[in-house]
């Protein structure tokens, strides 16, 4: 099943291990002060403007929008996809709330350092850091719509947004890259995890959709 999973979303998750690889090494060799502070000298007014919307893609209100849209294609997807977002959330709840509770914010870590480019109108955010909420939502999210597409167009387009979504949390100061990073694994191995539950099986219910209840309805 694990093989099947991989195969089956490999122009996800090839490009993702990818990535990883490449900026791993980075994540050794430099502090995650200073790959912000580089990081967050190349800005510009339409990457302020880009980010600051797509970011929104990693919001729990865009999944329960994408939810109600999902009803008229598949309840399981959005089961799948709802069971994914909340227990990655508990995941990411603890850990914020527990565990790494004192990790602060670049806008705070960094406020002695160097001045930090911001963009207006974004809230500024100063604690629980580790990890990013917003980088794991995106990959549940966009993971989960690679899945329920297979096409391997529709995994690539996913696997870029997710990754411009994440990394919006680092260009508007709310993350470090480390942050987004691991917010990305939990979400990647959470979605991961939850997908046999729902594709592995042929429960009658998985295949209701708000479109098949209403032929349904007309038949009668």
């Amino acid at each position: 099943m694990v093989y099947k999973v991989l195969k089956n979303n490999i122009f996800f998750l090839l490009p993702y291990l990818s990535t990883m690889l490449i900026i791993s090494p980075f994540l050794v060799l430099f502090s995650k002060a200073d790959i912000h502070i580089w990081l967050n000298r190349h800005h510009s007014d339409f990457f302020d403007w880009f980010f600051r919307h797509i970011t929104f893609l990693g919001d729990g209100i865009f999944l329960l929008f994408l939810a109600l849209l999902l009803l008229f294609y598949s309840l399981r997807s959005v089961v799948f996809l709802v069971t994914a977002y909340l227990s990655t959330g508990i995941v990411i709840q603890v850990l914020k709330r527990f565990i790494f509770e004192d990790y602060l914010r670049p806008v705070k870590y960094l406020q002695d350092l160097a001045p930090l480019h911001l963009v207006n109108g974004v809230p500024v955010l100063t604690a629980h850091s580790f990890p990013s909420g917003h980088a794991t939502t995106a990959f549940v999210i966009f993971l989960g719509l690679a899945i329920i597409g297979r096409s391997r167009y529709v995994q690539v387009f996913c696997f870029i947004i997710a990754c411009l979504t994440a990394y919006s949390r680092v260009y508007l100061s709310h993350h470090f890259l480390v942050d987004v990073i691991a917010g990305s694994m939990i979400g990647t191995l959470g979605t991961l995890a939850i997908y046999p539950i729902f594709y592995n099986n042929d429960l009658k219910w998985h295949n209701w959709s708000l479109k098949s209840l209403k032929r349904y309805e007309q038949d009668r």
